[in-house]
């Protein structure tokens, strides 16, 4: 498998002990803007899923915006971490991709609901 939600785990590690999933929404208490990440994923392209796609500060909706992606842009993804759940799409992911927006210069965290083939395929 690709990748591995925590709340894959959470939801199996809970029905393993009681029998009944717990799932809740909610990001990690501790969510931070702040994320280690390398460049070591290869793809690039016009990889956005979506318009006006917010790249954040972090891999949590409640990053700050650092600018929007489009469509038309070319990216270059970096890698991915496991950050928020965003549903869009018709995809659900918990999983986020640093990357850079080769056409503005911009570079931060998007949601992999919001980009082809969902995202990153490389942990970071």
């Amino acid at each position: 498998m690709r990748k591995v939600s925590s709340m894959a785990a959470a939801v199996a590690l809970t029905l393993g002990c009681t029998g009944v999933a717990v799932v809740s929404a909610a990001g990690p208490a501790s969510a931070t803007c702040s994320h280690s990440h390398s460049n070591i994923d290869t793809k690039l392209g016009s990889l956005f899923n979506a318009s006006n796609v917010n790249i954040r500060s972090g891999p949590h909706t409640t990053c700050g915006s650092l600018g929007y992606g489009q469509l038309s842009h070319s990216v270059d993804f970096h890698c991915y971490t496991n950050g928020d759940r965003v549903s869009a799409n018709g995809h659900t992911t918990y999983t986020w991709t640093y990357l850079r927006d080769s056409t503005t210069g911009v570079s931060g965290w998007v949601a992999d609901a919001l980009l082809d083939n969902l995202g990153s395929s490389v942990a970071c």
